[in-house]
């Protein structure tokens, strides 16, 4: 499978390589890690950066994502795709999915509705073509403040987790708009891992360097911040490659998890209010 992704790849470049609108194209995330394992869920997210948004932008990537899926899904792999940009997992009816996450924006739009937590980790992956993203646009050291930001801060983890409702934006022609969706199970479960490790990473982060959300970011994590809960994001690590290889969690466990989350978003915060 991990041929098929190298493939896809091998071909969205091509569709864009000469594209006159785009400015930067770049795939982040564990993908870019040439050593990730598959999983049943497989998320490979593209960033591109466009001057500006158009009718025809939207109509070439559903047309290239329709395109994609018909000619790679198979018996056992089934490739979706989406230009909704949060906390979007959209899985085929085939034993394994690749989907295909278009993050999709104007320069002046992705300085707007993206933080600068996911710009400082973004800036650190090699573009596919045109420009870096840190040439786009830099973002030098990330700050304290920056993790009580109203897109994706602990503000707003805190209110994923309690209300299981998130918002997404989407781009399309007549701009960038902002929708919410209420998560279904599996959308939470992934949510509440989202949450638990982006945090503890952007944590990690805080002390000057980039990390990837791995076991040794986990580790880094334990021995830096030592609150009661230290170990949270390295089960939550597990718990995540357990559920993308298709293990399911009871309504109790699903509470449990819910509730030991939030536990762990008030001690990372007061552990940063002391500091």
């Amino acid at each position: 499978m991990k041929k098929i992704i190298d493939r896809i790849l091998e071909e969205i470049i091509e569709n864009f390589k000469e594209y006159e609108n785009l400015i930067s194209l770049t795939l982040v995330g564990s993908f870019a890690n040439p050593d990730k394992k598959l999983e049943n869920f497989n998320d490979v997210d593209l960033v591109f950066i466009l001057k500006k948004i158009t009718e025809k932008d939207i109509k070439k990537l559903k047309k290239l994502g329709k395109d994609l899926k018909k000619k790679y899904s198979n018996t056992q792999i089934g490739i979706t795709y989406t230009l909704k940009i949060g906390p979007i997992k959209i899985l085929s009816k085939k034993p394994k999915t690749i989907m295909l996450h278009f993050l999709v924006y104007s320069k002046k739009e992705y300085t707007k509705y993206e933080s600068a937590l996911t710009r400082f980790s973004f800036q650190h992956y090699k573009p596919l073509i045109g420009k870096s993203l840190k040439e786009t646009n830099r973002i030098k050291q990330i700050k304290k403040k920056d993790l009580f930001n109203e897109i994706d801060g602990i503000p707003t983890m805190r209110k994923w987790i309690k209300t299981r409702i998130a918002e997404y934006i989407e781009p399309t022609e007549e701009g960038i708009k902002i929708k919410s969706i209420k998560l279904t199970s599996k959308q939470y479960i992934e949510t509440i891992c989202y949450s638990v490790l982006r945090l503890a990473s952007n944590m990690v982060r805080l002390r000057g360097s980039f990390v990837d959300i791995d076991k040794k970011m986990c580790e880094e994590f334990a021995k830096i911040y030592q609150i009661e809960l230290k170990e949270f994001p390295k089960e939550i690590l597990k718990l995540k490659r357990k559920i993308r290889k298709g293990e399911k969690l009871s309504t109790n466990k699903i509470t449990e998890l819910k509730n030991k989350a939030l536990k762990f978003i008030n001690q990372c915060e007061d552990f940063l209010s002391k500091v």
